[in-house]
């Protein structure tokens, strides 16, 4: 194991949603000491550091932060430098924004994960983390229409440039260890969800806090599609906990699944949330029925027999532990709701 209080650590989009998840799990369950946080700020209009959390850390001496982003070769070298381990996971992380943004799409998801793998090899990094996406997957072929299982070595099949940036980004990662020696390991998430995930504008991801926060305005929640596309919701702490752990375990140069390996349909997801909704703010909320936007597949669900083996654990919270969490959360953090939800 790794003894994270002798570590140094760069965290790239530390103050984002699963960034600042880790940076807290590895200084308060790891004994991290001096980590550093890079990231540009740009995700939201609020305070990310105070949101997020990690404005306590930084004053406390344990995180040092510094504002730039992956797309700067120079900022990403000077980071770099004497740090231990990098988790990257910073990304133009939006579906729909990347369609409509490619320019940024390539800038940040490619040359900047690109950036990243260099200086690290250039600096003697023992080990980068990438985060993934099982975007990458697309859609694959259905047996009767029941949900599609999405192992690791199946043919990637992306169907946005954000899948693609994703995709990219693993084989390049896997390319820096086969030639050149830099142990990297690719995380392909399935969808994340839990406490402090708040939706960017115009953004169809993130539906868990899509429909819980427009639950709390009474507003109806909104299916695309059927509503029968399959996810794998895996709560922000288990995600948090794979990712850290990958850094841990024998497991260079690989790129592993992290979900729940269950499936959930989007309609049954809407339906949980209308109950919750009327459980938690006396609300209810009906469904409606809107085309499917453009790079949204039908989805699947993770094999974890991998992760299983390679981590060696697996998710510990259920959906319904997390909705309840996301919700308790949600009802003491009111102030955070975008105003166009």
């Amino acid at each position: 194991m790794v003894k994270w209080s002798s570590k140094t650590v760069l965290v790239t989009g530390g103050a984002g949603h699963i960034g600042s998840r880790v940076v807290k799990k590895l200084i308060e369950e790891r004994g991290a000491q001096n980590v550093v946080v890079l990231d540009n700020l740009s995700a939201y209009e609020f305070d990310q550091l105070e949101v997020f959390e990690i404005k306590p850390l930084i004053r406390e001496g344990a995180v040092h932060f510094v504002r730039g982003s992956v797309s700067n070769r120079n900022i990403v070298k000077n980071v770099v430098k004497k740090v231990d381990y990098v988790f990257h996971l910073a990304a133009y992380a939006d579906v729909a924004a990347t369609i409509r943004n490619p320019d940024l799409d390539f800038e940040v998801n490619v040359m900047g994960t690109y950036n990243i793998l260099k200086e690290s090899l250039n600096n003697g990094v023992k080990r980068v983390i990438f985060a993934s996406s099982a975007s990458i997957y697309g859609d694959q072929p259905s047996s009767g229409g029941e949900p599609v299982q999405f192992h690791e070595d199946m043919k990637p099949n992306p169907l946005s440039t954000y899948a693609n940036s994703k995709l990219w980004g693993e084989m390049q990662a896997k390319l820096f260890y086969q030639l050149y020696g830099l142990e990297t390991v690719s995380l392909r998430y399935f969808s994340v969800y839990g406490p402090y995930q708040i939706p960017k504008p115009g953004s169809h991801s993130w539906v868990v806090a899509i429909f819980a926060m427009r639950a709390y305005k009474g507003k109806p929640l909104i299916v695309y599609g059927d509503g029968t596309q399959v996810r794998d919701f895996t709560y922000i702490d288990d995600i948090a906990e794979a990712t850290i752990r990958a850094a841990e375990m024998p497991c260079a140069g690989e790129a592993i699944n992290v979900g729940t390996g269950k499936p959930t349909r989007i309609i049954e997801l809407a339906r949980k949330i209308q109950k919750l909704a009327h459980e938690y703010f006396r609300k209810d909320v009906e469904i409606r029925f809107k085309p499917r936007p453009k790079g949204d597949p039908m989805g699947g669900y993770a094999s974890t027999e991998k992760m299983e083996k390679l981590l060696g654990w697996r998710p510990e919270t259920t959906l319904d532990e997390g909705l309840h969490s996301y919700f308790n959360w949600l009802k003491k953090h009111i102030r955070v709701i975008p105003s166009w939800i």
